[in-house]
C-alpha cells in the first residue's frame, strides 16, 4: 500500500495523512480542539478486558503521544490496571462532536516508565497530587465524608513539603498498531482512513461509513 493517500477528490479530508507518521493527525487534531477552547479535548473512552474476557470501558485523559504511542496516568491498583497487567490490549476512542470527527485505536498497553511519571504527576496541581494519595481508586468506599476525611488528613500530612509520587500511582503508553480516522459527512457519507501497521510498514485503507 502507498505511504500516502493521494486522494484528488474534492472535500477529502485526509490528503496528506502519510504512514510514516500515523498519530501527526490525531496530534493535530486534539490541538485544534484545545485551539478552540474545547473541554476535555483528549478525553478518550478506554476499553480493556479482564483475564476472564470480561470487557469494561471508561473515559481517561490521554496525556501523552509521539509517533507510535499514546499514554495515559492512573493509580496501578485500579480496575483498569489490573485489566491491563492481565492481557495488554486495549482499545479507544476520541471523539470531537462539534468538529464531527472521531479516532480509534488499538494497542498494546505497558507500565509507562517511572521518569514519566514523575515527571508529569509533579506537574499537577497540589490538591490533584493529594487526591491521588486519598484514593483507593476502584474499591469500596463507605462515603464520600471518608474520602473527604483521608484528603484532609493527607493534606495535613504534606503540608510542610513537596507531595511526592505514590508507588502505586503511574501510567500506560499504548504501542498503537491501528487507528483509525472518521470524519462526519452529510447524509451518512462519512470518510473512514484505517491505518494498520504491518512486519515493515503501515498500509491504508478506505473503508465504508
Amino acid at each position: 500500500m502507498p505511504s500516502n493517500l493521494n486522494i484528488d477528490e474534492s472535500g477529502s479530508q485526509f490528503k496528506a495523512l502519510n504512514s510514516e507518521r500515523p498519530l501527526q493527525l490525531l496530534a493535530d487534531w486534539v490541538q485544534e480542539a484545545k485551539d478552540l477552547g474545547m473541554a476535555e479535548p483528549d478525553a478518550m473512552n478506554l476499553a480493556t478486558v479482564d483475564a476472564k474476557g470480561n470487557p469494561h470501558n471508561r473515559m481517561v485523559l490521554m496525556r501523552h503521544i509521539n509517533e507510535r504511542e499514546i499514554g495515559f496516568f492512573t493509580n496501578l491498583e485500579s480496575r483498569k490496571a489490573a485489566d491491563i497487567f492481565a492481557t495488554q490490549r486495549t482499545s479507544s476512542t476520541l471523539w470531537w462532536p462539534q468538529l464531527g470527527r472521531q479516532v480509534r485505536i488499538e494497542g498494546t498497553a505497558t507500565e509507562m516508565p517511572r521518569d514519566m511519571v514523575e515527571a508529569y504527576y509533579q506537574s499537577r496541581p497540589r490538591k490533584s497530587q493529594i487526591a491521588a494519595w486519598a484514593s483507593k481508586q476502584s474499591t469500596e468506599l463507605a462515603s464520600m465524608n471518608r474520602l473527604h476525611q483521608d484528603f484532609r488528613q493527607y493534606e495535613e500530612k504534606f503540608s510542610d513539603k513537596t507531595v511526592p509520587t505514590p508507588t502505586f500511582w503511574g501510567g500506560f503508553t499504548i504501542l498503537v498498531d491501528k487507528i483509525e480516522y472518521w470524519y462526519s459527512k452529510p447524509f451518512r457519507l462519512h470518510e473512514r482512513i484505517v491505518l494498520t501497521k504491518g512486519e515493515q510498514n503501515w498500509s491504508i485503507t478506505r473503508i465504508y461509513p
